[in-house]
């Protein structure tokens, strides 16, 4: 009889993920709630309630309970780790809640999920799900598929081996994963996380100059050729 292989997300409820990314990318959490604000600004949502789907240690969560004081904000995490880190964020709007937001029976303004579906088996089963629990929905999408990382052999080994990711975006396949699931696209935008985190490395701060100038002449060719962008998307259900 065949052994019994692991779900996917053992990774995230056991040490491995936490081995690799110790400190669950707290990082770049004012980045991206950054974006996150200014496509529900753009758009005028003013949520009166907010959840976090994979809120990680709930940096961002907490930085978007502070924009909107007005929202009870709630981020779900199924990592014991990363929900232990999140519970010193707690606040008279913002609570932490260690399971799986689609079998809560709850229901909210806005849903996020900030760099998650990359990680989930099933992405159209979570976007279906996401429709569940709120009327509008923010998803920050890395874009994984361009012609660099393909072709340098990142894509499968290293993103899978280091992020957790198995599902590999262009903007066309995101955008077509969120219709086909039954969300409308309201908005959505480039970020430029390989130019606007380029001063991490030395090496990082020399590829932006040439990503940067190639952005400005053919802003979509240049996120398919040579990638560095993820995709900040704002849908309805």
């Amino acid at each position: 009889m065949e052994s019994a292989q692991p779900e996917l997300s053992d990774k995230y409820t056991s040490d491995q993920y936490l081995a690799d990314n110790p400190d669950w990318h707290e990082e770049d959490a004012p980045w991206k709630a950054a974006h996150i604000t200014k496509i529900l600004d753009d758009n005028h949502v003013q949520p009166k309630s907010i959840c976090d789907v994979g809120c990680g240690t709930g940096a961002i969560i907490e930085i978007m309970s502070k924009r909107y004081p007005q929202a009870m904000a709630e981020g779900f995490e199924i990592s014991p780790h990363a929900h232990a880190m999140s519970t010193k964020r707690r606040s008279e709007n913002l609570s932490f809640t260690m399971a799986d937001a689609f079998e809560s029976g709850r229901t909210f303004d806005l849903c996020m999920a900030i760099d998650v579906i990359e990680h989930v088996e099933n992405p159209f089963a979570f976007v279906r799900a996401m429709k569940r629990v709120a009327q509008w929905h923010v998803l920050h999408i890395p874009l994984d598929m361009n012609a660099l990382s393909v072709g340098r052999g990142w894509v499968l080994p290293e993103a899978r081996r280091s992020l957790g990711h198995i599902h590999y975006f262009s903007r066309e396949s995101a955008i077509s994963l969120l219709n086909e699931s039954g969300l409308e696209i309201v908005d959505d935008f480039y970020t430029a996380w390989a130019i606007d985190q380029s001063h991490k490395t030395w090496k990082k701060r020399i590829a932006a100059w040439p990503r940067r100038i190639a952005f400005t002449m053919a802003p979509d060719a240049t996120v398919r050729l040579v990638g560095g962008w993820s995709l900040m998307v704002l849908a309805r259900a």
